[in-house]
């Protein structure tokens, strides 16, 4: 089941350089393969909005059936992803092992356009398909954060952005807050007057040390693993910080966390006579799919008509898929062959990589089954 053009479209992609922040040149690319396939093409004001060379691509091809479905994927890589030279080893391809192999997420973006030019080629009726090729993913997931949704129809579709053998797809995801902390103490001299300090650092250590982190519950976690200080030795401390971040795939738990952080925090502040600033964010909201949503029944019923296994997992991290979902888009995330992706050891196996185009064009085909002409 070799497909040849699909590698070699992966290979032109991943040999064209787009880190976070930069993706215009891999953005041209899927602007003119989009338009080849009858798609209109347009690029929202997501790269000035985050200080990057361009936007999230976005493309259109109305059908002959009523209804639309969504696809997406995302553009950029991490940072080690110049240069990259793909490698072929018993139906597997890494890199030369210097940089990244990209397969997070070009195999996805790959596998969308694949599926839809066979889908087109059938000559079959199709239905409006929207293509989102999102930019600054990696970073934490900000592209499709700041995604213009006003042009969509959608309200279901695949994000190609997953590990994984084809058949996977993430129906549960975690949502994520992140947390900044600043304390202000009172600086003095360590040797000198020490009591007439106020060790912001102290603080800190304490809140650090009495609050409750890491595994919370099955399904929600915290992390704060970036400390401040000053650095002189012989002043006490006057400002200290930490950041860090919490997760859940329950929303309800992770405000309440996030409601006993802050109340934790603030108390020994005052406790210890320090100042503190709390900053948080929410960077993407949960993902929960549901056995009974329409996105899941048709990811089923794709993967019956091609007997592959189907496997509806949680997984561990955000992805677009969660922000396209608090878009009101439902949205599963598709396993489309790579591992240890974000590594020099990442690798793609080929035969799951090329079933991924097929399982693309039956996800076409069998929402396609539940339209009606217009």
């Amino acid at each position: 089941m070799r497909n040849e053009a699909m590698l070699q479209e992966f290979i032109e992609l991943v040999t064209t350089d787009a880190v976070s922040g930069q993706e215009k040149l891999v953005a041209d690319k899927l602007t003119e393969k989009l338009k080849a396939l009858g798609f209109t093409v347009t690029m929202d004001d997501a790269g000035p909005k985050l200080g990057g060379n361009c936007g999230n691509v976005i493309g259109i091809r109305e059908g002959e059936l009523d209804g639309s479905l969504l696809f997406s994927s995302h553009m950029d890589r991490m940072p080690n992803g110049f240069g990259i030279k793909p490698v072929e080893r018993d139906g597997v391809l890494y890199s030369d092992g210097t940089t990244i192999l990209s397969a997070d997420d070009l195999s996805g973006v790959c596998a969308i356009l694949e599926g839809i030019r066979q889908a087109i080629a059938s000559g079959k009726p199709l239905p409006r398909l929207e293509v989102v090729f999102t930019v600054q993913e990696e970073p934490g997931v900000w592209g499709s954060a700041v995604l213009d949704t006003s042009v969509l129809q959608s309200k279901l579709g695949y994000v190609f952005d997953a590990t994984g053998n084809i058949g996977r797809f993430v129906v549960k995801g975690p949502g994520r807050y992140t947390i900044d902390v600043t304390l202000t103490g009172k600086a003095a001299h360590a040797g000198a007057d020490p009591e007439k300090g106020i060790d912001a650092a102290k603080a800190a250590c304490k809140m650090l040390a009495t609050l409750a982190t890491g595994r919370l519950d099955f399904e929600t976690v915290s992390n704060f693993p970036i400390l401040e200080g000053i650095t002189a030795r012989n002043s006490v401390c006057d400002h200290a910080a930490f950041r860090g971040e919490a997760r859940s795939r329950d929303l309800e738990k992770l405000e309440k966390y996030m409601k006993y952080f802050d109340e934790h925090c603030r108390k020994i502040a005052a406790e210890c006579n320090v100042g503190i600033e709390i900053e948080t964010e929410l960077s993407y909201p949960p993902l929960n799919v549901k056995e009974t949503d329409q996105v899941y029944l048709l990811a089923k019923a794709a993967c019956e008509k091609l007997a592959f296994t189907f496997n509806p997992e949680p997984g561990g991290g955000g992805m677009d898929a969660n922000n396209l979902a608090g878009k009101g888009i439902t949205c599963m995330g598709v396993g489309c062959g790579y591992a240890k992706n974000h590594t020099t050891d990442e690798y793609l196996v080929l035969e799951e990589f090329f079933k991924a185009g097929l399982l693309c064009q039956t996800l076409i085909e069998t929402y396609a089954g539940t339209c009606r002409s217009k």
